[in-house]
C-alpha cells in the first residue's frame, strides 16, 4: 500500500511517495507541465515495480486551479485522485507537531501520510460538483464586484452630493447613465436642462422627464457637499459608473447563458418552481451539490450547506455552540439569500417558519438560517425522488416535516 501526496503550484509541483509505515520512498520536484508529468509517472512506476505494491491514492489541496492539470493526468492514467480540504491538511499538521509554519516538501509528506492518518478520507472521496458552478461561482464574483463599486459610489457622493435623489438606487440604469454625464453637483449645474432630461428619458425609457431634471438641478444648487475644486470625485465617480454598467451588462450575460444550459435540467425546473426560487438560484444550489447520491441524507446536505449546528463537548455531554463553519460557502450563501426570497415572497411553509421563529425571540439572521435549513431538506428530497416541491406546514423539530416532501 503507497500513497502520494502532491503539493501543487503554479511552476512546479512537490512530490512525496510513502509507504504504509509512512516512510518516505521518495521525495521530488516536477515542472508543472507534460515531461514533468511523464516524469512523475515514470518514478511511480518504478516505485510500485521495486515494491511490489500499487498506489492506492493520491492526495492534493485544491489550491488555486494549480492541480487541475496534474488530476487529469493522474486519472486518465488509472490512478485514484483525493482533494484533501485544507482544514484536513491543517490538522494533521497539528497531530505530527509540524507547527503553523509551511513548507512544499512538509506540505507534501503531510498530503502523502493523509490516507494512513486518516483513513475515513478513503472513504468520503471527492465531493464532485456539476460543471455548471463555474458560471454560478463567476455570476456570485461579479455580484460581489457590482457591490463593491456601488458601496465606493455612494461613499463619493455622500461627500459631494449628498442629496442626489437615486443614491439608494444608484445601481439603476437611469442613475448609471446620469453619473456617467454629471457625476457631481457641479457637473450638473454647467449641463443645460434639456441635456439632462434627454439623458434621463433615454435612460428611463421615459419614465423620468424635464420636471425631474429641474429637480436634479435645484437639488444640486442647494448640495451641501463640498466642492470638487480639481475634479477628482467627477473622475471617481463617473469611472465607476462605467465600470459598473460594464459589470452589470456582464452579469446578464452570465445569467442567460445559466438559463440556456439549464432548460433540460429537472432537478433545476423542480425547484425553480417553488415560489421565490429563480432560476439562477437553483442552478447555483443543484450545481454546487452535485450528484446527490453524495449525501446518505439531507442532514448531511445540510451540514455541507453550513445549516447544521457545530457541536463541543465533554463528559459525553454535547452542546451545539451556533452554526458550523465547516462548509460549502458558495451553498451556505444561496440557501441563505433562498430563504430570504422565499420569505419576501410569503412562500407558505418558508414564511410560516420565519415567523415561528421569529416569536421565540430569534434575530431575523437566525431565522432565515432556519429557513434555509429547512429548504436543503426539501432539495435533497425534490433530487433524491426526481419530483417536484409539495407543500408542507412545519411540525416538530426543524428539518422533518409531516407526510415527506416529493410526491
Amino acid at each position: 500500500m503507497l500513497w502520494v501526496g502532491i503539493d501543487t503550484h503554479l511552476k512546479m509541483h512537490r512530490i512525496e511517495i510513502q509507504n504504509k509505515d509512512g516512510n518516505a520512498m521518495w521525495r521530488g520536484q516536477i515542472n508543472n507541465d507534460s515531461d514533468g508529468f511523464i516524469r512523475l509517472l515514470d518514478k511511480i512506476r518504478i516505485i510500485e515495480r521495486s515494491n511490489s505494491d500499487s498506489i492506492s491514492a493520491i492526495f492534493m489541496n485544491p489550491t488555486g486551479n494549480f492541480h487541475m492539470p496534474i488530476r487529469s493526468f493522474l486519472e486518465a492514467n488509472g490512478y485514484r485522485v483525493i482533494m484533501v480540504d485544507a482544514r484536513v491538511s491543517g490538522h494533521i499538521r497539528m497531530t505530527q507537531n509540524l507547527g503553523k509554519e509551511k513548507s512544499d516538501s512538509a506540505d507534501a509528506s503531510v498530503l502523502a501520510s493523509t490516507g494512513r492518518l486518516k483513513p475515513s478520507i478513503l472513504e468520503s472521496g471527492n465531493h464532485e460538483r456539476h460543471p455548471l458552478s463555474g458560471l454560478t461561482r463567476l455570476m456570485e464574483s461579479v455580484g460581489r464586484e457590482i457591490t463593491r463599486i456601488t458601496n465606493f459610489m455612494k461613499a463619493d457622493l455622500a461627500a459631494v452630493f449628498p442629496e442626489y435623489p437615486f443614491y439608494a438606487n444608484i445601481d439603476t440604469h437611469t442613475s448609471i447613465e446620469i453619473l456617467l454625464r454629471f457625476p457631481t453637483p457641479e457637473a450638473v449645474l454647467n449641463a443645460r436642462l434639456e441635456d439632462i432630461a434627454d439623458v434621463m428619458s433615454s435612460a428611463s425609457r421615459k419614465h423620468f422627464g424635464k420636471d425631474d431634471a429641474m429637480n436634479l438641478m435645484e437639488l444640486a444648487q442647494k448640495s451641501v457637499g463640498i466642492t470638487d475644486r480639481n475634479g477628482i470625485y467627477a473622475c471617481r465617480i463617473s469611472m465607476n459608473a462605467a465600470r459598473l454598467r460594464y459589470e452589470k451588462e456582464k452579469i446578464q450575460e452570465i445569467v442567460k447563458k445559466i438559463e440556456s444550459m439549464s432548460g433540460n435540467n429537472s432537478d433545476i425546473d423542480h425547484i425553480s418552481a417553488i415560489r421565490g426560487m429563480s432560476v439562477v438560484s437553483a442552478a447555483a444550489i443543484v450545481s454546487e451539490i452535485g450528484d446527490i447520491g453524495q449525501f446518505d441524507s439531507a442532514v448531511k446536505l445540510q451540514s455541507y450547506g453550513g445549516k447544521a449546528p457545530d457541536l463541543t463537548g465533554s463528559g459525553g455531554k454535547v452542546t451545539a455552540v451556533g452554526v458550523s463553519r465547516v462548509r460549502n460557502s458558495h451553498l451556505s450563501n444561496t440557501a441563505y439569500e433562498s430563504a430570504v426570497s422565499l420569505v419576501k415572497h410569503r412562500t407558505p411553509e418558508f414564511h410560516d417558519i420565519f415567523q415561528r421563529e421569529i416569536k421565540k425571540g430569534k434575530k431575523p439572521t437566525q431565522a432565515y438560517i432556519v429557513v434555509a435549513k429547512r429548504l436543503l431538506y426539501h432539495i435533497y428530497s425534490i433530487m433524491k425522488n426526481g419530483k417536484p416541491y409539495r407543500e408542507r406546514r412545519p411540525t416538530g423539530r426543524e428539518g422533518s416535516v409531516s407526510g415527506g416532501t416529493a410526491s
